[in-house]
């Protein structure tokens, strides 16, 4: 029986049943959208309190302030003042007359912190004779006294300040000041000044509670701030007041803006003076029982979310499942595991995608194994033929150097210096060994030192002092070899005094050090700088020229160690002038 095939489900259409179901979770929406509608309930009906409020305020203080009105008027209107301003100081009686009116204002009004009259004749009289004007302060050059003698005999209200008319006095006040105008001639005498407790004020407006945090302030007409319950930290900078927008704004009731958006300001202004009152509310103030109402529709929306979150668990772990096996797959592949399989059943897209990753990681496998086997192939072509980078002149001088003391008759010089030229070219073959450990690469350089020996004799003298416990470790063949030969030719050969060769190794905390020092001609420091560079651009040997040397060079030496080891090992060179050179060797401890 022919097997049916499996029906194809679109993953699209598993996400929208998905997504359908969670669609539950709008019920939380409707659940903050109820929430904000109470809110908003709440904040109306906080505004029409508030109006209420403020409106009762402005109401409070224009009353007073229309009642120290009248009595500013009833001070104008008094014979006894209109005769000392026209009289001034000549007749005592009219003097005396004026004060006592003055003095029954200030005994019957305790909210009066000071009233005196300014006449424009220059004299100045209070209730109280002890009391002098601050010689350090001109009346006339107040804003008071000036805003009186425009209004040409109505009163006005100044904003909140400190008063310092008075010698030795300095209070808080609001100043009433008009201009008493002559009845008989119409022109003006002088000027009252009545100055009212600014305690009076704070009183009418502290009596006012706008919940936990809200507060009453008022302002005049050009911002200056008459009360306000921290106006000392305003004046003081620690705190800011939305003064422009409650001044400019024409609705009576705004949010505030920036970082008072938790701020709903109710404003009224109060025609008479020009001030505005301003209520301040705060949003999270609206509800008395905002909390227990969160609390309330928390409770509902977690059940919701719970219901809606149980069955999205369900979907999603139906889906994401094949998608985690898939994933895991390609963790697996970004390890090097090309082995992987992925084991996806789904009969949707997420099935097909798993049938493609593995056909992907098939073919990435064939073209990884393709491509190593040619590297390979090319990292032993690239050894070799720095392998057989050997200069031939080393072996033509040699063996010319047997031919002559052949002709010498020097049969034992012949014999020690065939014998090493054959170990020594027997230890670079080595089989065809690309690595060899150190014993043998020593053993080759010292074939190679002897050989020199016989050439030059005396000039030439050598010392090898390699530590026994890296002799096992296994390096690249033949790196001694073309430094030594570069010490002798560069550093010694020219010299007028003989020199030496001194090959040292060591174990190090990162692998092992082999070192290579003559005490020859070293070199400059712009000349070891090049030969650093050159290293570190990757260059290899520099042409072979007879005379300088194998041609192997140093920029083979240090490519093929670190073609084969790494790029953090190679070789480092120390030098100074008349001094000799030093070239170290980096390299792994390899056992």
């Amino acid at each position: 029986m022919k097997a049916r095939p499996k029906r194809f489900h679109s993953i699209q259409l598993t996400l929208a049943i998905a997504f359908t179901v969670l669609s539950i979770i709008l019920v939380m929406g409707a659940i903050f959208i109820a929430f904000g509608v109470t809110e908003e309930s709440s904040r109306l009906a906080s505004r029409h309190y508030t109006q209420q409020l403020v409106h009762q305020i402005t109401n409070n203080i224009e009353f007073y302030i229309d009642y120290m009105d009248s009595v500013s008027a009833i001070v104008q209107a008094d014979l006894g003042v209109q005769e000392y301003l026209r009289t001034g100081k000549i007749r005592r009686e009219n003097e005396d007359a004026a004060r006592a009116v003055l003095r029954v204002m200030t005994n019957t009004r305790s909210d009066i912190s000071l009233i005196g009259m300014f006449s424009y004749k220059g004299e100045f009289i209070t209730p109280d004779q002890d009391r002098r004007l601050n010689p350090f302060t001109e009346p006339v050059k107040q804003a008071w006294y000036t805003a009186a003698q425009h209004a040409h005999g109505d009163s006005v209200i100044s904003s909140s300040h400190v008063q310092n008319i008075i010698a030795d006095q300095y209070q808080w006040v609001i100043s009433l000041s008009r201009e008493i105008i002559d009845q008989e001639s119409g022109g003006g005498r002088g000027i009252l000044l009545v100055d009212l407790n600014y305690r009076i004020i704070e009183q009418i407006c502290s009596s006012i509670q706008l919940g936990q945090r809200g507060y009453i302030f008022i302002v005049d007409r050009n911002g200056d701030i008459v009360y306000h319950p921290q106006q000392q930290l305003l004046y003081g900078g620690l705190k800011t007041e939305n003064i422009r927008r409650v001044l400019d704004e024409q609705e009576n009731y705004f949010l505030g803006d920036d970082e008072d958006r938790e701020k709903f300001y109710t404003v009224e202004p109060m025609y008479a003076t020009g001030w505005k009152v301003v209520g301040v509310n705060y949003r999270s103030e609206f509800l008395e029982n905002r909390d227990a109402i969160r609390r309330s529709y928390a409770l509902w929306g977690l059940l919701f979310l719970m219901i809606s979150m149980g069955i999205s668990i369900i979907l999603t772990w139906r889906i994401s499942r094949p998608i985690k096996d898939l994933r895991q797959s390609m963790r697996d592949v970004e390890k090097g595991n090309f082995d992987v399989v992925a084991d996806i059943r789904s009969s949707n897209e997420i099935g097909e995608l798993g049938k493609d990753f593995n056909i992907m990681v098939g073919e990435i496998k064939k073209l990884l194994n393709r491509v190593t086997q040619e590297q390979e192939q090319k990292r032993k072509s690239e050894l070799n033929a720095l392998q057989m980078q050997i200069n031939p002149h080393f072996l033509y001088n040699t063996l010319d150097s047997v031919i002559w003391m052949a002709e010498g008759g020097k049969e034992q010089d012949v014999i020690a210096m065939s014998s090493a030229l054959a170990r020594l070219f027997r230890l670079s073959i080595s089989k065809g060994k690309e690595i060899i450990d150190v014993a043998s690469e020593i053993e080759h350089v010292k074939n190679y030192l002897t050989i020199q020996k016989i050439r030059y004799k005396d000039r030439l003298d050598y010392r090898i002092e390699v530590d026994e416990d890296i002799m096992h470790f296994k390096i690249v063949k033949i790196i001694l070899q073309p430094l030594v030969e570069n010490a002798i030719y560069h550093g010694i050969k020219n010299n007028s005094v003989a020199g030496a060769v001194i090959i040292t190794g060591c174990r190090t905390e990162r692998g092992m050090d082999l070192a290579v020092r003559d005490d020859g001609a070293g070199m400059d420091r712009d000349t070891l700088e090049r030969v650093r560079a050159r290293l570190v651009r990757g260059n290899t040997a520099d042409p072979p020229s007879p005379g300088r040397g194998s041609g192997v060079g140093v920029g083979n030496v240090d490519e093929r160690i670190k073609l084969y080891f790494g790029a953090e090992y190679g070789l480092e060179f120390e030098s100074r002038e008349d001094e000799g050179t030093t070239v170290f060797i980096h390299l792994p401890a390899i056992n």
